[in-house]
């Protein structure tokens, strides 16, 4: 039996464990290959499908980004407007202001006063005038802070002097300008009633 050679089935079995051996790791590479394939292709998708995701949300931003452009523009021509419908009700309050307060100073000058100048500057009203006592200039004054249109009599000046045999000061008085408050007028026209 010493003549017997085992060798060349070892050498088979060997080279057929190296054949199954390199099979497994071919079929594992492919297989490892396969799945590397699939999750970059699968994450090449979801790339994708974000990107398309962005590219919507970028339009929708640009979009919303008009839309607040216009509400701003909007909005400075409702301010603008706002100002203007301001300015014309302003103006169409103090249109008949003259007239108003011309009558109530014919109201307010009481018999004795003489009236030499009135100058509008702003919202203040500078009168100048004579009196024959310093009780009607006091009367005027009681009656400008009666009054609906005329506030705030200041005086400036009183100066005595003999005017062609007749005792008269010289007066100059500063009076603001302006309608009360629509209670504080409902209430004088309804006291003056």
């Amino acid at each position: 039996m010493a003549n017997i050679n085992l060798l060349p089935w070892r050498e088979e079995a060997r080279e057929k464990q190296k054949r199954d051996y390199l099979g497994i790791l071919a079929a594992v590479f492919i297989g490892a290959a396969l799945v590397v394939y699939l999750a970059l292709t699968v994450i090449d998708m979801m790339t994708e499908e974000q990107r398309g995701r962005n590219a919507y949300l970028q339009g929708e931003i640009q979009l919303l980004e008009k839309q607040i452009a216009e509400i701003k523009k909007i909005r400075e021509r409702k301010k603008d407007i706002e100002r203007r419908t301001e300015i014309i009700l302003n103006l169409q309050q103090a249109r008949n202001l003259p007239t108003h307060v011309l009558d109530e100073l014919v109201r307010v000058v009481p018999p004795g006063i003489y009236l030499s100048s009135i100058e509008k500057k702003g919202s203040l009203l500078w009168i100048e005038g004579r009196s024959e006592s310093n009780n009607n200039v006091a009367n005027m004054m009681r009656k400008i802070k009666a009054s609906m249109w005329l506030h705030d009599p200041n005086m400036q000046s009183i100066v005595s002097q003999n005017d062609e045999m007749r005792q008269l000061q010289r007066f100059s008085l500063r009076v603001s300008i302006g309608e009360e408050d629509a209670d504080d007028a409902k209430t004088t026209q309804g006291a003056s009633k």
